[in-house]
């Protein structure tokens, strides 16, 4: 089976923990013989980390919906790179790479959809219509939001369930080597979250329940890993407060499985969410996890299995959770173990590769109508 020649866009404006995702997932297509060319914004430093990987990295400003220029451009790097197909993050790449592509009717252009953020407008229906090829969601909630869309054609939208390379998990020891160096006092169990600080991953609803958390379980302290908008406003509010010395914040980090390692419970009391990296990495490190029951939250996490869902509109129910986690470390290793286990068995960044694989092949084949590789083997 010959390899592809795989274009990757992602125009994010800065880096977070699925772009440096990303660069795992195009470095397995490359183990498997294919050629990936990766275009993001100039100057992101994950484009650094895919260059050492061995991937052709093409810094360009993605800017606009509809710039020509750009479009001609993108056009360029489509023939010159011999390029079987497209696959894109954002809807203004599949519209530039789209446009692209028409004047290449041999080339699939396949968008993967994080969220399901499609909207009954002109732009939408024109892209998702005539410029895309296949949509992947990584949850079946955000299929069912998609092909609410009726205008949507039949059979565009796959399942393919993220996943993540457990090389960096071979150990679940517990360790609290970095929980020393932020200052975290010992004999606290340490309640963590990795997350983008924006509205939506619920930072301020957790910290809003940590005094009935402390009612409960006074040794927890909360462990904040990540960066954004919101993270200045926060960290004042707590400064004000009576709990900062039950509250670190790490910033960004690359070093995420050690840091799970220094957490006892994860946490993410989110508003929505497609399918979270950060509770599969949890999860691979054999950490329990306590999640709000949204989106594709419920395809993860397997309630009282390896960890708990609760409501967003019962916060006392999530106080309990985590305050039942902190007093029983027998039910955190037993829960933490299961998970493990489930990301083994369901969510490794191979098996979502192959997936991947099989349905670039196949639109490949469906463009160049020839017959499906089944059907000729």
């Amino acid at each position: 089976m010959n390899g592809l020649s795989l274009l990757f866009m992602n125009s994010a404006k800065r880096a977070s923990g699925g772009e440096y995702w990303m660069t795992q997932v195009t470095a397995e297509f490359m183990h498997r013989g294919h050629e990936v060319t990766f275009i993001c914004r100039p100057g992101q430093p994950w484009a650094h980390e895919a260059r050492e990987k061995g991937m052709q990295v093409i810094e360009r400003g993605l800017h606009g919906d509809i710039n020509l220029a750009e479009v001609a451009r993108l056009a360029f790097i489509l023939a010159r790179r011999r390029i079987d197909v497209i696959c894109t993050v954002f809807d203004r790449e599949a519209r530039l790479a789209g446009l692209a592509n028409r004047l290449f009717p041999s080339i699939s252009l396949v968008q993967m959809k994080v969220v399901s953020n499609l909207k009954d407008r002109f732009r939408y229906k024109a892209s998702y219509k005539y410029l895309v090829d296949r949509i992947v969601a990584p949850s079946h909630s955000i299929e069912s939001e998609l092909t609410r869309h009726r205008w949507l054609p039949p059979g565009m939208v796959e399942v393919i369930p993220n996943g993540i390379d457990l090389s960096p998990f071979t150990s679940l020891n517990p360790s609290r080597l970095l929980s020393k160096q932020l200052g975290i006092p010992q004999g606290r169990v340490i309640v963590g979250t990795v997350a983008d600080f924006v509205p939506t991953k619920g930072h301020s609803f957790l910290l809003d329940a940590l005094p009935s958390i402390l009612l409960l379980a006074p040794n927890t302290h909360l462990l904040f890993i990540g960066d954004g908008p919101e993270r200045n406003q926060l960290e004042k509010k707590i400064q004000s407060g009576c709990f900062a010395d039950r509250i670190t914040f790490t910033g960004f980090r690359r070093d995420i499985p050690e840091l799970l390692r220094n957490m006892d419970i994860f946490v993410l009391p989110s508003k929505a969410e497609g399918a979270s990296l950060a509770v599969l990495e949890a999860m691979a490190a054999a950490r329990p996890v306590i999640v709000s029951d949204v989106g594709g939250n419920s395809e993860l996490v397997i309630h009282g299995i390896n960890g708990y869902l609760f409501p967003l509109d019962d916060p006392l129910l999530m106080v309990q959770q985590i305050a039942l986690m902190v007093v029983n470390p027998r039910l955190r290793r037993k829960m933490g173990l299961e998970g493990r286990r489930w990301v083994e068995r369901e969510f490794t960044l191979g098996k979502m590769v192959s997936r991947l694989e099989d349905l670039f092949y196949r639109t490949v084949d469906e463009k160049r109508h020839r017959p499906s590789r089944q059907k000729a083997v």
